[in-house]
C-alpha cells in the first residue's frame, strides 16, 4: 500500500499566513473539512511509523494547546490501539484545548491513555514526537519549554516533529533559542518557506510531505512567488548545444580580480567558467599573477595590468569583447582594486559581483544597470548597513532588501540559498556543510557568468548555477564533508552540465 507521505517535495513554498488563511478553503474545495484534515494528518503520521519506524515500541508524545496538539493526540490514540507503548506529556494544560484539538484529546482519554503534565523520570524512548506549536510559533520559547526540549534534544531517541518543529517561525525561518531539533519533520498541505533555508533547514532534519488530499486544491487557490525547483526541473533547464556551434557562439566571459599575491580566487572562478561551458574565458588580473593563473589551464586568456590609469584603452577593449563580466574574486580593496571596480560600471552587459566587489559596493553610491550579486550573510550585512528596517535574522527580508536597494538579482548564500529577482524567489535544494571551504563562492560566480553568457535568462541561470554548485559539492563530498576543496567540484560540474 502506498505511503500517505513522500520525500518528493513540492516545487513551491508559502508563508505560514498563506497556509492558515487558505487551508479551510482548500479543504472545502477538496470536499473535506478541518476535522477531517486533522484525522488525515494523524493517519499520515501513523503511516510513517508503519513504514519507517516499525521497531519503535516506546514513544513519547509532547502535546501543546492548538491544532498541532490535536494531531499529536490522534496519533497517540492510533499508536496505542496498534499496541505501541505511548506516553503523552501535555506541555500546556488540556483545559486550554478547544474545538477539534479538544475532541482529539477526549478521544485519547477515552482510549485509556494517561496524559502527564511533566516528563517522566528515568524512562527511555525509541521515538519522541513533538506536537507543541507547529505553524503557529513566533517569538521566544519559555524557560520551561526550553528545558523540556533540551532534555529531548540530548536523548538518544529519534525526534519527529509534526508539521513544523517548535521554535521555527515558518514564514521567516528564524529559529528561537532552545528549539526542538527534529531528525524528521512531516509537514502538511504545503511547504512552509521558512523551513527550507538557513539554520531552520537543519532543525527540521529530513523533511517529508503529506498532501492530505488538499495540496492540489491549495495550489489552485493560492499563488506563490517562491519556488523550490526540483532536480528534474533543473536538469531540463540545461542548455543544449547545436551540432554546428563554435566557441564564439557559446559566450565570452571576462573575469576581473586577482590583486597582487591573490591569484587563487580568480583562477578558481575562471576555471569554473570554462567547466560550465563558456566558449571563451578571459581574465584581467595583476601583472604579477599572469603566469600563476595561466599555469596548467592554458585555455584561459590571461591579461595583466599594473595600473588602470596606464591601461585604460586596453581594459576598455577587453570589456568590449566580453558578454558577461565577473568582478570581485581576489580583487582586494586598495587603489588598484577600486580603479577596476569603478571601471566595471562602464560595462554594458550583465555583471556578476562577488567577494571584494561586494564590499566596495557597500561603500559606493554607484549601481550596476544589470547585475547578479552573491553575498553570504556577512557581506549582506555590510551591503545593508544603511538600511534600518531590515531584520538580519530573516533571510527572506535580507534578500528582498538587497534586491530593492541595489535593483539587481541577488543570491543570499548559505543553507537553502535564496535567489531573488524582483518578485521572484527560488530556494535552493542542494548543498552541503562540506562547502564551508575557501574558494567555493568564486566557483559559483564562474558558473553563474558562464550560463548567462551562453544565453540563459539571468534568474534562471543564477538559480540553475546555485543548484549545480551545491549538487556538485554533495557529490564531491561523498568521501567526507571535511577537506573538500573548491577545485574538487570541477569534475562534477562538468558531469552535471555537460
Amino acid at each position: 500500500m502506498a505511503a500517505k507521505y513522500t520525500a518528493n517535495l513540492p516545487q513551491f513554498a508559502y508563508t505560514a499566513q498563506q497556509v492558515r488563511d487558505n487551508e479551510a478553503s482548500a479543504a472545502q474545495l477538496a470536499g473535506l473539512n478541518l476535522s477531517q484534515l486533522m484525522v488525515r494528518a494523524a493517519d499520515a503520521l501513523f503511516d510513517l511509523f508503519d513504514h519507517e519506524l516499525v521497531n519503535a515500541e516506546h514513544i513519547l508524545i509532547l502535546a501543546g494547546k492548538g491544532n498541532n496538539a490535536g494531531d499529536a493526540y490522534l496519533l497517540a490514540e492510533l499508536l496505542h490501539r496498534a499496541g505501541r507503548k505511548v506516553t503523552i506529556v501535555a506541555v500546556f494544560s488540556p483545559s486550554l484545548l478547544a474545538g477539534d484539538a479538544l475532541r482529539a484529546y477526549q478521544r485519547a482519554d477515552a482510549a485509556g491513555l494517561n496524559v502527564l503534565s511533566e516528563l517522566p523520570k528515568q524512562h527511555s524512548f525509541d521515538v519522541i514526537v513533538e506536537g507543541v506549536f507547529g505553524i503557529g510559533f513566533s517569538g521566544k520559547l519559555s524557560g520551561s519549554l526550553k528545558s523540556i526540549f533540551a532534555y529531548c534534544n540530548k536523548d538518544a531517541a529519534l525526534r519527529l516533529s509534526i508539521d513544523v518543529p517548535s521554535g521555527i517561525e515558518a514564514s521567516t525561518g528564524i529559529v528561537a533559542d532552545g528549539a526542538f531539533l527534529a531528525d524528521i519533520t512531516l509537514t502538511f498541505i504545503a511547504l512552509k518557506q521558512g523551513m527550507l533555508t538557513g539554520s531552520a533547514k537543519q532543525v527540521c532534519g529530513k523533511l517529508l510531505f503529506a498532501p492530505l488530499g488538499v495540496a492540489e486544491a491549495f495550489s489552485k487557490i493560492v499563488n506563490s512567488t517562491v519556488s523550490y525547483v526540483s532536480h528534474s526541473a533543473f536538469m531540463a533547464m540545461r542548455l543544449r548545444r547545436a551540432h554546428d556551434c563554435y566557441k564564439n557562439q557559446c559566450g565570452h566571459v571576462l573575469l576581473v580580480g586577482g590583486n597582487k599575491g591573490m591569484a587563487g580566487a580568480i583562477r578558481l572562478a575562471s576555471e569554473a567558467c570554462l567547466r560550465s561551458g563558456a566558449g571563451l574565458v578571459s581574465v584581467l588580473t595583476h601583472t604579477d599573477n599572469v603566469a600563476m593563473v595561466q599555469q596548467g589551464r592554458y585555455e584561459l586568456m590571461v591579461h595583466g595590468i599594473e595600473t588602470v590609469e596606464s591601461s585604460r584603452e586596453y581594459v576598455g577593449a577587453l570589456f568590449a569583447k566580453a558578454d558577461v563580466l565577473v568582478i570581485g574574486p581576489g580583487l582586494g580593496q586598495d587603489n588598484w582594486a577600486k580603479a577596476l571596480f569603478d571601471k566595471s560600471f562602464n560595462f554594458d552587459g550583465i555583471v556578476v559581483c562577488d567577494a571584494d566587489a561586494l564590499n566596495l559596493s557597500a561603500v559606493s553610491s554607484l549601481r550596476y544597470k544589470q547585475a547578479v550579486m552573491t553575498p553570504h550573510m556577512g557581506e549582506a550585512r555590510r551591503l545593508l548597513t544603511k538600511s534600518n528596517t531590515v531584520d538580519m535574522s530573516n533571510r527572506f527580508d535580507v534578500a528582498a532588501h538587497l534586491q530593492r536597494d541595489y535593483d539587481t538579482t541577488v543570491v543570499v548564500k548559505g543553507p537553502g540559498s535564496l535567489v531573488c529577482q524582483q518578485t521572484r524567489m527560488n530556494i535552493n535544494r542542494s548543498g552541503s556543510s562540506a562547502m564551508a571551504s575557501a574558494g567555493m563562492g568564486d566557483v559559483l560566480s564562474g558558473i553563474i557568468a558562464s550560463l548567462i553568457a551562453q544565453g540563459m535568462e539571468k534568474f534562471a541561470a543564477t538559480s540553475l548555477a546555485v543548484y549545480i554548485h551545491g549538487l556538485a559539492a554533495e557529490r564531491a563530498a561523498v568521501e567526507g564533508e571535511k577537506g573538500l576543496l573548491a577545485g574538487d567540484l570541477f569534475k562534477h560540474i562538468r558531469d552535471l552540465l555537460g
